[in-house]
């Protein structure tokens, strides 16, 4: 679970200048109450004290210290009292505590677990690099959640309905509280089975919420703000292996075998917040017809993916000329896949970034095109590549602020469209790469192949931009001369092509040699 508040993540992975290590999540807060009470059935006996001994198991691999006031049978149920969970590391600690858990013998082989109603949690972190120390304090409210453990010690599956979740979190920095953060989950169902020895367990789970409502307000020095986030029909789920879970190194992690696979999507989503800081009041407000998100990460390769549909955005705020800005966009896409371990063979990867049909209000499009000389339509880019490289050593082991030990062997540039104020460049071709020479092209390892590239309205746009006045007839006589080395006429009106090619250590454009 990621938590935003006042502008700030709490987050289990994080980026930082020393590279991509493991925050304290040790799955000690609010999150670890969800994840052990989210099951597919499975074919065996379980008994509460398994039950309890693989929660025990799997916090303990974590880096979290257990304690309770007691853990006895009461008749056909064991009950554990004052329930904490607590880690201490360089990065950070917290603790989470529930007052009582029930696991109850349903004498069908399964046990019936209930929680205390509701549970608290904290954490606090030094701060990096001379920042303020941070923390947060919050509690969980469960009413009515009843779950159901099956299968046997080495091989558990946990059901869970949970009638709502109500999440309340105060973030603070340097001691002094700086918001509060607050979540309704409601009409929510979870499952997960957790399989294997205590030190790699292998999880895999789901959830479903009808909706979900967020509402944060914030302060610093300088703003403040309150909003709220409404979203519908999620559902999620998580696949990982957490072997190397206890190390902060996300590299020495992954060398013992983490692994992780979660992924998010939603329904209708919109949100509204009030921002006033030095200059004025401000309001932002927007929303879109549903989305996902997935990362996946294990120690050959990582993905991060994410969609929206149909996004609307609207700003309003007094340091304004006029009285909103408008933004709207069709579709949006995000995908990046890479290889992160060493092979002698080559390993593929992708990237693709677009954002299709994007509006402007126009109010914008009147300050620099008050007389509407240009086409307001859409605007399109769309990027969408793959290809192959081989890796020299592991990506994660790369020392700071050194470079990648790789070679890169191919490249498909699959879809290259760019498309604003009437004009348009599509593109696609294919590369490979020698990497025994360098020199050719100056310490690139030289290519070989073609990228085919069709331009329409570009010499319209250009006359366009000079009766407006953005730009001189001399720099656009420069632009027609370069393109002019590059690009002959095609068919119809205002139309260029151009074909690229890299062949036998030379550059071609259109079939006449360059270089």
């Amino acid at each position: 679970m990621t938590l935003v508040c006042g502008g700030r993540m709490f987050r289990a992975i994080h980026f930082s200048q020393k590279g991509f290590k493991m925050q304290p999540w040790k799955l000690a807060g609010s999150a670890a109450i969800l994840a052990l009470t989210t099951g597919t059935a499975a074919l065996a006996d379980v008994t509460p004290e398994e039950v309890w001994q693989s929660w025990q198991d799997f916090f303990a691999t974590s880096g979290s210290t257990i304690t309770t006031g007691s853990a006895a049978r009461d008749g056909d149920s064991l009950v554990i009292t004052d329930f904490k969970a607590a880690f201490d590391g360089a990065e950070g600690k917290g603790e989470t505590a529930i007052a009582e858990i029930r696991l109850r013998d349903k004498g069908d082989g399964t046990v019936e677990m209930t929680l205390s109603e509701e549970a608290s949690f904290s954490s606090s972190s030094p701060g990096s690099e001379g920042g303020k120390p941070r923390g947060a304090t919050g509690t969980m409210k469960m009413p009515g959640l009843v779950g159901t453990v099956s299968g046997s010690a080495e091989d558990m599956a946990y059901a869970f309905d949970f009638p709502s979740v109500e999440i309340a979190l105060e973030p603070s920095e340097d001691g002094k509280p700086v918001g509060t953060f607050g979540v309704l989950l409601s009409g929510s169902t979870s499952s997960y089975h957790l399989t294997g020895p205590a030190e790699a367990k292998v999880f895999d789970g789901s959830f479903t919420a009808a909706s979900a409502a967020m509402n944060l307000e914030g302060k610093d020095e300088a703003t403040t703000f309150m909003g709220s986030v409404n979203v519908a029909d999620l559902s999620g789920s998580t696949k990982g292996t957490f072997a190397g879970v206890e190390h902060e190194d996300i590299a020495v992690a992954l060398g013992k075998g983490f692994a992780l696979d979660s992924s998010l999507s939603f329904g209708a989503l919109s949100y509204d917040f009030d921002i006033t800081d030095d200059t004025g009041p401000a309001k932002l407000t927007g929303g879109s017809e549903g989305g996902s998100f997935q990362m996946a990460m294990d120690a050959a390769k990582m993905l991060l993916a994410a969609a929206g549909k149909n996004v609307e955005v609207t700003f309003s705020g007094a340091q304004l000329p006029f009285p909103e800005v408008k933004l709207t966009y069709a579709e949006s896409g995000f995908n990046l896949t890479m290889p992160l371990s060493k092979s002698d063979e080559a390993q593929e990867f992708s990237f693709l970034t677009k954002i299709v049909d994007l509006q402007v209000s126009e109010e914008i499009w009147g300050m620099f095109d008050p007389t509407a000389a240009l086409p307001h339509d859409p605007a399109t880019v769309v990027i969408d590549t793959a290809g192959k490289a081989r890796l020299k050593a592991d990506l994660m082991a790369t020392p700071e602020g050194g470079q990648p030990d790789g070679e890169l062997l191919a490249l498909d540039v699959k879809d290259l469209t760019a498309r604003i104020a009437g004009a348009e460049l599509t593109g696609n071709g294919a590369f490979t790469f020698d990497n025994t020479d360098l020199a050719t092209y100056d310490g690139l390892p030289a290519p070989t192949g073609t990228l085919d590239l069709k331009m329409t309205g570009g010499n319209t746009l250009l006359d366009k931009l000079v009766a407006m006045g953005l730009v001189s007839e001399d720099e656009v006589m420069g632009i027609r001369m370069m393109v002019a080395m590059f690009a002959k006429a095609g068919e119809g009106e205002d139309v260029l092509t151009s074909t690229l090619e890299f062949k036998d250590k030379h550059f071609f454009a259109n079939g006449q040699q360059l270089q």
